[in-house]
Parts: structure tokens; sequence; C-alpha cells
């Protein structure tokens, strides 16, 4: 007995369906086993993609019973003073006032840190010496501070003017001054006598870049230094 032709037709299509099917799926798995690193790529996609969700994800009860404690620093106006190497924050009028107490080891009353405080914030004065000098260049700071100092400016500016601003905020008095910048015996008698000079406002005695920098700034500078005994001896 022969089988009809429309079933051996159909049993050919399922046949070809099935085959075709194989082939597809031997092909994908080809791909993945002949890219491993496509497949790597692909993973670490998708853990990113959990990592995220989970990061979002509420904290745990741990979490809740151990919270992590983190400084957001002075933000309370009437306190914005933050104690040296302590998170603990107070009002201005307490710092250098003379009573202990305020900030743990009384960092507070540092001779150094009250010192600063009536002098130009060493940011400011750092800012300052930096823009004169790209007027003036170091004719002016051979003037104030002698030749040493000035060549060691020429060599390295950010260095040498960092540790000037720094030794005008904090030093005690010019001789400090001398100490901090290493400043010879003979350099310091010569900028002694140019702060005189500008204090008692000799300015015809100065050069005229100098007397520039007088009235940009210097001049001010100068009598900040005096008003905090910079010149006492």
């Amino acid at each position: 007995m022969m089988t009809p032709i429309p079933s051996l037709f159909a049993i050919l299509i399922s046949s070809l369906v099935i085959i075709t099917d194989i082939n597809a799926n031997d092909g994908h798995q080809q791909e993945w086993l002949a890219n491993p690193h496509h497949n790597r790529v692909h993973l670490f996609k998708k853990w990113l993609a959990n990592k995220a969700i989970d990061a979002r994800a509420a904290s745990s009860p741990y979490d809740v019973l151990h919270p992590t404690h983190q400084f957001k620093g002075c933000i309370d106006p009437s306190e914005p003073f933050q104690c040296p190497q302590s998170e603990r924050c107070i009002a201005l009028q307490f710092i250098c006032d003379g009573n202990p107490g305020d900030c743990p080891g009384n960092t507070d009353e540092n001779e150094e840190t009250c010192i600063a405080a009536k002098r130009p914030a060493k940011e400011n004065i750092e800012k300052f010496l930096l823009a004169e000098y790209q007027l003036h260049g170091s004719k002016l700071f051979t003037f104030l501070f002698g030749d040493k100092i000035s060549k060691s400016i020429e060599e390295n500016n950010a260095y040498w003017f960092d540790i000037l601003a720094s030794a005008f905020s904090v030093a005690k008095t010019i001789t400090s001054f001398a100490e901090k910048t290493q400043m010879s015996s003979d350099d310091l008698a010569h900028f002694q006598n140019v702060v005189q000079m500008i204090h008692d406002g000799r300015l015809e005695e100065i050069p005229v870049y100098g007397q520039e920098a007088v009235t940009q700034g210097l001049g001010s500078l100068i009598e900040k230094l005096y008003d905090s005994g910079f010149m006492d001896h």
C-alpha cells in the first residue's frame, strides 16, 4: 500500500523544521563557546546591574543598629571653628581667649594659631605674593628680602611663596620670620629696614615698583604685621 502524497509532504516539512531548530541551537551554542570574552562581558554587565539594584536596597538590620558615623564639618554658623585634629566645633569667640578646655589639648590656644588669627590668611598672602611676582618680577623680592631668597624664588616660586606666606602668617616676630625662611643676618637687617620705611610712609626712599606694591596691598600687610607684634623684640 502506498502512502498518500500529502502525507509524505507533511513528513518532509516536519523533518526540515526539526533540522533547522537543531542547527539554530547548535549555532547559538557555538557562538558562546567560540567567544568566551563576549560571555564574560555579558555576565559582568549583568552583575553590575544587579549590584546597582542591591546598592539601592534598604539597609540591613545590622546597618540600622550600627550606623557609620560621618563627620560633615562645622556647619553650624554659631560654632564654625573646627578644633585641630578633632571633630569638636567651637565659637570663634573661644579661639585664643585664654580659657582652657574649649578644644581637646587646648589646641585653640596654640601660639601660632593665635598669631595667625590676627594676620591675613595664609592663602591670601600667597596669592598676593604671586600677583606681585607676576607684575614686578624678582626685583621686588630682591628689594624686600635680599638676593638669597629672590634667587630661590626664581628657581621654585611655588615652594617659596608657600614658605613666605606661612612665615608671614604665624611668625611671632621678624626674628622668627627670618628663622623660618633661613635669612642671613644681613638680609634680616635689610628686610627690617624696608619694613620700617614702609610703616613710616617714607615711600620716596623706595623704588617705584616698591611704591606700587605698597599701594597694591603690601602696605596693608605691613600694618597687620605691626599690629600683631611682628616688629617687637
